[in-house]
């Protein structure tokens, strides 16, 4: 999913799940960074506290990476953590615009050879690619978070569709216990 700007392209792919725990919530990462390949790029969106930086903890497990690794980069913006295919993690929290990313690297952020997840990536929106999975976080209550996945091109559609059928097999196999750490 090559960078290329803002994408008229409306999300033509979505599901929907909540998430009733920390741990679950990494579960749901993991899940997702399993179906990952390179040149794959992920936006997650979400208020403070919503659940993105554990979301990502357990979709770094999915890539191979130590998710304890993982910290939200909000001071320096960006890290890159090695695994089955890289990471690069951007947290946008700080980014006020495209024009505050312009002297990122953007072919290297957006790597064909990496994943790439940007946290806050409504922040960026006019310099992600026109090719993207969006993962929208909405706190439910103090334990549970809403999580919408839209695809934005042919893969991003296929990884939402690749996400809701594991989501749903694991949840049939795996009933989340009742009680709940908060994210």
């Amino acid at each position: 999913m090559a960078a290329s700007g803002r994408s008229s392209q409306k999300a033509s792919s979505t599901f929907e799940v909540v998430s009733k725990s920390v741990e679950e919530t990494q579960r749901l990462g993991e899940q997702l960074g399993a179906c990952l390949a390179a040149g794959d790029v992920v936006g997650l969106t979400g208020e403070l506290g919503s659940g993105k930086t554990t979301f990502i903890q357990g979709l770094a497990k999915g890539l191979g990476i130590e998710p304890g690794l993982v910290r939200s980069p909000t001071f320096i913006l960006m890290r890159e953590y090695p695994g089955r295919v890289p990471l690069i993690h951007v947290d946008g929290y700080r980014l006020d615009d495209a024009a505050s990313v312009s002297w990122l690297d953007v072919d290297w952020v957006f790597s064909p050879k990496k994943v790439t997840v940007i946290e806050w990536a409504d922040r960026c929106q006019d310099a992600l690619p026109e090719a993207y999975l969006e993962l929208r976080f909405q706190h439910v209550s103090t334990n549970q978070r809403r999580l919408r996945a839209s695809g934005h091109g042919p893969r991003s559609n296929e990884l939402v569709s690749m996400l809701s059928h594991t989501i749903h097999d694991s949840r049939s196999t795996n009933p989340e216990p009742h009680e709940s750490p908060r994210h």
